[in-house]
């Protein structure tokens, strides 16, 4: 008898491509969002940094099967600074989203974590060189306007929840940019590898000043959290392998429908039309450019194709 795991695999060897990887881009966009909503429970209880460290201890357990298998050599790097200042990016983006969970609503902080690649944006253009095109002005502008229409500054005060919830974004760009960076040189396990081990200490140096032992049902929930964020991860990337960024990228935006609910569900938080409308603003401005992205690579290929 043909067992499930294998059933299950040959239906999705039958869908097409780009409609495999929308699924896993949308499965991630709501895992993310369930690890989420438990960190933003959690935080009410216990210490931030504490959260954080069990997050990336247990992530870490969780992948170190999939860094260690034979035949690679995770630790081998000529660009050691890189991955500290990655890694170092990579931990202020979870302290700072983390934190702003548990002072904003859940919908404006997805909200303003689409403006990620609005920063990302900028950064290629300052730090890699790339071409300010015209794409990438109308996408920043459009950004920038949805960001503000999330704040409203001068309509009411800009809460610290989304100054934490914008320096995430900014650093999790930075984080990013330092990826695509080492992506020239280093194999994607080793960034992974180093990305782990490196910010472990951090979490542990900060959760250490605040330390509060967790009880039974708050560590299982710190496991569900950590395998639920752990799996997403993958089921991310395995989206990007699956079909073109392009295809995928509007199943991102599921992020703000799902955190719609489960705040709603979870911590009775009804939905901001203000924070929908900023984020289908701000994440209009990202897919135009990820699209204009896409043409131009294609028309490059193909010009060279017929020369």
């Amino acid at each position: 008898m043909i067992s499930l795991a294998a059933h299950l695999s040959t239906i999705v060897r039958r869908v097409p491509t780009p409609l495999v990887g929308m699924g896993l881009m949308m499965n991630a966009a709501l895992l993310s969002m369930i690890m989420a909503s438990i960190a933003k429970g959690l935080i009410q209880e216990l210490p931030v940094y504490e959260v954080v460290f069990f997050r990336q201890f247990i992530g870490t357990l969780l992948l170190a099967p999939l860094l260690f298998r034979p035949g690679r050599n995770p630790l081998r790097t000529r660009r050691i600074g890189m991955h500290i200042l990655r890694a170092v990016f990579n931990f202020v983006a979870i302290v700072a989203y983390f934190t702003s969970l548990g002072l904003v609503p859940f919908a404006q902080v997805v909200a303003l974590g689409f403006t990620s690649p609005v920063f990302a944006s900028v950064l290629a253009v300052l730090i890699l060189g790339e071409a300010m095109r015209a794409p990438r002005i109308v996408g920043l502008i459009l950004g920038f306007v949805g960001a503000m229409i999330i704040l409203r500054p001068g309509f009411e005060d800009v809460s610290a929840g989304s100054l934490y919830a914008l320096t995430s974004a900014a650093s999790w760009a930075t984080a990013m940019t330092c990826i695509k960076t080492l992506s020239r040189t280093d194999s994607s396990v080793t960034i992974t590898f180093y990305a782990a081990i490196l910010q472990l200490p951090l979490a542990f140096v900060f959760a250490w000043f605040t330390w509060q032992w967790p009880t039974l049902e708050q560590l299982g929930l710190l496991l569900i959290m950590s395998v639920i964020g752990t799996l997403a991860q993958i089921s991310l990337s395995q989206a990007f392998r699956e079909a073109d960024s392009t295809v995928i990228l509007p199943m991102d935006f599921t992020k703000l429908v799902w955190a719609s609910l489960l705040a709603y569900v979870m911590f009775a938080e009804i939905p901001d039309p203000w924070a929908w409308l900023g984020g289908i603003i701000v994440f209009s401005g990202v897919l135009w450019v990820a699209y204009s992205e896409a043409r131009r690579r294609a028309a490059g290929a193909n010009s060279s194709a017929v020369e």
